[in-house]
């Protein structure tokens, strides 16, 4: 009698203790799943733009730079992901190398000299992944004296100006391409 009551009793503890571990996965199992933070892989517009916005946190809440802006400069410096550039160099945001850089690219860019359109070949920075394209423009834009209007800015239109007025840029037309890919793309939304 004594062994059929522990059968009994080791069964019902099993059947427990599945029931309630598949009632645990249930409850805890989401119907959107988390985006993967390490992936830096996308294959269409949205997936870029959600993979740029998942690393602009940091730069946010320690420097008060819009994650719509960095959305933009991104889709605008990198051509979402196609320049060569990026491609090589996983460079988002064209930046450029100083000579004692070590891991750098050169590339064809165009350049305005006094509101005119000029080629130039110029040294970039090349990167390991996006996460660390997006970490060295976080740090030069939250950090760099050049910057720090930016900083101060309350919202992504004056952003994009000072980027222009702080030299990131030299086509007078940079403010008005970003603020354009931010209202078409609704980025602000991120802000």
């Amino acid at each position: 009698m004594k062994n059929k009551i522990s059968i009994v009793f080791i069964t019902a503890s099993t059947f427990f203790f599945l029931l309630s571990s598949i009632l645990i996965l249930l409850l805890f199992k989401s119907s959107t799943p988390l985006p993967d933070l390490n992936n830096e892989k996308f294959e269409t517009k949205d997936e870029f733009i959600q993979l740029i916005h998942s690393k602009t946190h940091y730069g946010y809440k320690k420097y008060n730079i819009y994650p719509s802006i960095t959305i933009a400069q991104a889709i605008l410096e990198s051509n979402w992901g196609d320049s060569k550039l990026t491609q090589t160099g996983k460079n988002l945001f064209g930046i450029k190398a100083s000579k004692d850089y070590k891991n750098k690219v050169d590339f064809m860019t165009n350049e305005f000299v006094n509101n005119k359109k000029i080629e130039v070949v110029q040294s970039f920075r090349a990167y390991d992944s996006y996460s660390e394209s997006i970490k060295d423009y976080t740090n030069l834009l939250g950090k760099a004296k050049r910057y720090e209007a930016l900083r101060n800015c309350k919202d992504y239109k004056e952003q994009a100006m000072a980027l222009y007025a702080c030299g990131y840029c030299t086509d007078p037309n940079y403010p008005k391409k970003l603020i354009s890919i931010i209202e078409k793309y609704k980025l602000y939304e991120y802000d």
